[in-house]
């Protein structure tokens, strides 16, 4: 039985989709629009130092731009959302781009069964005031049908840790190591197989019901990426792991309770402290060298050392180490946006939590005692802190 407030919410979303449209930008004016749009969200809003960034008209572009296919959503005619896609052969794309995604490991698939061409979506963003609307899933909706048009049999992206949980519910993998772009930050590259249906219907992707109405699915791409990337990974996909394996596997790894190691848990009950890291956390894995925080860059994230060894760039003279499992390190990102004060880099091969921010304000709506819970941790946490020093 479906209540009045969930009917409530499914008219809301409903409206909202009919209202949102989908388009392709062809003219001059409507891709200054989109670069326009995009200086407004990385540059003035999440203060990102671009490279790229034109400052005096204050646009936001680069050479992919010359030759991609650029979406955006828009209601009325205000743009919301935008999303960049280039469709190519390995050839077409810039060397940096092809190290990072690890293109010429996957052309050996692509050579080998006749399907050259690869869709890499960069530029992702949605305004703060739709950030919980359908538009970001309409442009991936649309990104998806596009990339089946074009028959590319990968759709690469690469994200910071705080969008991981997001990217991996609509149906994205982590295969490949962490790099550092100039401006970004350290990302994480992804990939969604187009062909694989039966992962999006696992993780009830919403680009499941786009996806069961092909006709025509190849398999053997999801047999061959599963042999090369994931046979030996340690990833641990935030979306196919309950509340309780995620908790053991926590358990092991801090070689204890996690209430009892994290001190952002400490006045959490064991049900409420495992619904928390379950809603909001991913385990990430880093080399040695990783930046994984900028000084003067926003958190988004709430970072916690699980294993292995940090240390920080910034203040070298005593020098700053993290060690200890439970450990938490970097600005709060997760109940409020801070800005980091350190460079902050793994000395060894090292596992965080990071808690999305993002997430946590969902969670804060579905589970408002607990949220409750977390930010007077955080504030009791910070004055403790301050008393000390």
């Amino acid at each position: 039985m479906i209540n009045n407030n969930e009917k409530t919410n499914s008219y809301a979303t409903i409206i909202a989709e009919n209202s949102i449209e989908i388009c392709v930008a062809k003219t001059p004016a409507e891709k200054r629009e989109i670069y326009r749009f995009r200086y407004q969200i990385y540059v003035e809003e999440m203060s990102k130092n671009l490279a790229e960034a034109d400052h005096n008209n204050k646009l936001l572009y680069d050479e992919l731009d010359e030759w991609a296919i650029l979406l955006y959503a828009k209601i009325g005619s205000e743009i919301i959302a935008t999303y960049r896609i280039n469709i190519g052969t390995m050839t077409d794309f810039p060397q940096e781009v092809i190290k990072f995604l690890a293109l010429d490991t996957l052309s050996n698939y692509v050579i080998e069964h006749g399907s050259p061409k690869f869709a890499y979506a960069t530029k992702v963003m949605v305004t703060p005031a739709h950030r919980s609307s359908p538009a970001l899933y309409l442009l991936m909706a649309k990104c998806y049908e596009i990339c089946c048009y074009k028959q590319a049999r990968f759709l690469l992206g690469a994200c910071n840790f705080h969008l991981l949980r997001l990217y991996e519910q609509l149906g994205f993998r982590r295969y490949y190591k962490n790099f550092l772009y100039p401006g970004y930050g350290l990302l994480v590259p992804l990939v969604l197989l187009i062909d694989d249906v039966e992962h999006l219907r696992k993780l009830r992707s919403p680009l499941f019901r786009i996806a069961r109405k092909r006709q025509s699915v190849n398999t053997s791409v999801v047999e061959w990426f599963n042999a090369v990337f994931t046979s030996n990974s340690s990833v641990i996909n935030s979306q196919l792991t309950t509340e309780e394996e995620l908790w053991s596997i926590l358990c092991k790894r801090l070689h204890g309770l996690p209430t009892a190691g994290i001190t952002l848990l400490q006045d959490l009950s064991e049900t409420e402290a495992k619904k928390l890291l379950h809603s909001c956390g991913i385990l990430v894995q880093c080399a040695p060298d990783d930046i994984i925080t900028f000084q003067g860059d926003v958190s988004y994230t709430y970072n916690i050392l699980i294993s292995g060894r940090l240390k920080s760039l910034t203040f070298r003279r005593p020098s700053k180490e993290y060690s200890t499992p439970g450990q938490h390190f970097g600005a709060n990102g997760l109940t409020e946006q801070n800005t980091h004060t350190q460079d902050i880099a793994a000395t060894s091969y090292t596992e965080i939590l990071a808690l999305s921010g993002i997430a946590f304000q969902k969670f804060y709506r579905s589970h408002p005692e607990i949220a409750h819970k977390v930010v007077k941790s955080i504030i009791n946490t910070r004055k403790e802190l301050a008393r000390i020093k």
